[in-house]
């Protein structure tokens, strides 16, 4: 609940920012044994990737994972 309450201020006041900020926090955590959700993992991305990659005989330039486009745009 605090997360939420903090991540809700936060993203009025500076936008998204506030939701990066918050991600980098919890991955920060985890070597204090945070467990963070990541979206990604929790939908089942990896799955809808491989089909991509099936359907376009492994030359798809939108996957969500690693090596994708969209890792260059989050330090993982």
């Amino acid at each position: 609940m605090l997360w939420t309450k903090k991540l809700a201020r936060g993203y009025k006041e500076r936008g998204m920012v506030a939701y990066s900020e918050l991600q980098q926090a919890e991955f920060a955590a985890e070597e204090h044994g945070y467990f963070a959700m990541r979206h990604q993992r929790e939908v089942g991305t990896g799955y809808f990737d491989e089909v991509a990659q099936v359907i376009t005989g492994g030359t798809s330039p939108t996957t969500a994972l690693k090596g994708s486009t969209e890792e260059l745009h989050f330090k993982l």
